[in-house]
């Protein structure tokens, strides 16, 4: 298939979230089962009317079938059904390959969604728990305990050894994330912040503090995605899919030529050209920041600044509702844990006007990005109206 063929013809034609809570205990199918039938209300569909889904494997409960357990519990006719894992970037990348199915001919509507139920299962280090559970084995780099946050410290040591980059820069990213979740009523995380409540907070792996590093939360998250002629007869309007790139590379640190990889560069470059825009035409940028050096790489491997002032963007007052960019304007992952898809409704609310309080004004492009592992893997898409 060529891929340009795609461009305009696919819509983001609902999408849903399940309702957060800090104290109930809930399964990631449970989330999930709530974000899709929010993310169908939100479209004007029945169950019956998806025969395509795709979700990625949570950790909190695992299955190698999740997608199955969610094509059962809605009763959907599915033809395509598939569990993906890619990590941080495994939202964007199903909407991608949902995308891909429905041009092929295999599928007309599809229902990607992402769920985990971390916070609730996972007690104490909830690092190591988080380790444990993992249905893989490393064997070059955890034996060593080289944790996920760790290899993020080695990017954000990196970059700070090529480019001077302070831990007041990568502070600077939690700040700006947590103004825009101020606005926000339920928001878990709405005290205020400072630069230097950053670096006061606790080592977890040199550069990075706790407060650099998203909290463990449970989510769930689904999207509705179609062809745009479908999405016209739907009951919002169909918000477009314009481009679309992904990014690959070793997953181990020490196999990268670079820290980081290529691949969010890789990504950005591909959307970027089948939507015939540059990131100087974004209005509004969801990116994945699990951790601060996350976001601050994936702005400057986007395109929104030059290598090494991805710092002095967020510290400018660049990434604010009001600034030239706007960047995680829920307060991204920092603020809601490890929701990796949560970047596309925002992106599709943006786009309606339907942000609320975090609207930004006359969006016409937005960005959703993922990244998977230490920035091995990447999936950028151009949304527009």
């Amino acid at each position: 298939m060529n891929e340009a063929a795609m461009h305009r013809k696919i819509a983001f034609a609902g999408v849903g979230e399940a309702k957060p809570s800090k104290t109930a205990v809930r399964s990631a199918l449970d989330l999930a089962v709530e974000a899709a039938l929010a993310a169908l209300a939100d479209a004007g569909l029945t169950t019956r009317d998806v025969d395509g889904v795709l979700t990625a494997s949570p950790a909190g409960d695992p299955h190698f079938m999740f997608s199955t357990l969610v094509v059962e519990a809605l009763g959907i006719p599915a033809r395509v059904n598939t569990t993906l894992q890619s990590a941080g970037a495994s939202p964007c990348i199903a909407l991608l390959y949902g995308a891909r199915a429905i041009m092929s001919g295999a599928c007309h509507t599809v229902l990607v969604c992402e769920s985990d139920s971390r916070g609730a299962r996972f007690k104490g280090d909830k690092i190591q728990a988080m380790r444990a559970a993992r249905p893989w084995t490393d064997d070059y780099e955890d034996p060593v305990g080289l944790t996920v946050p760790g290899k993020y410290a080695l990017i954000a040591q990196r970059h700070m050894h090529r480019f001077g980059t302070r831990p007041e820069d990568l502070a600077a990213v939690a700040v700006a994330a947590r103004r825009h979740a101020q606005r926000l009523p339920n928001a878990p995380r709405r005290d205020p912040l400072s630069v230097e409540a950053v670096l006061e907070s606790p080592l977890v792996a040199a550069p990075l503090r706790a407060l650099d590093c998203c909290p463990v939360l449970d989510w769930g998250g689904a999207v509705i995605v179609t062809t745009a002629e479908r999405a016209r007869d739907m009951r919002k309007s169909p918000v477009l899919l314009l481009g679309a790139g992904e990014g690959h590379g070793p997953y181990h640190p020490h196999e990268m030529p670079e820290l980081p990889g290529s691949a969010t560069r890789a990504s950005g470059e591909a959307a970027f050209a089948m939507a015939g825009v540059r990131s100087q035409d974004i209005d509004v940028a969801e990116v994945f920041d699990a951790f601060t050096i996350a976001a601050l790489v994936a702005m400057e491997e986007l395109g929104f600044c030059e290598p090494g002032q991805g710092g002095s963007l967020f510290a400018s007052g660049a990434t604010a509702l009001d600034g030239t960019i706007p960047v995680n304007t829920t307060g991204g992952m920092l603020t809601w844990g490890n929701a990796h898809i949560m970047v596309v409704p925002e992106a599709v609310r943006q786009l309606r006007g339907e942000a609320g309080i975090n609207q930004v004004p006359n969006v016409e492009l937005a960005l959703a990005h993922g990244i998977g592992g230490p920035m091995a893997a990447s999936c950028a898409l151009v949304l527009g109206k």
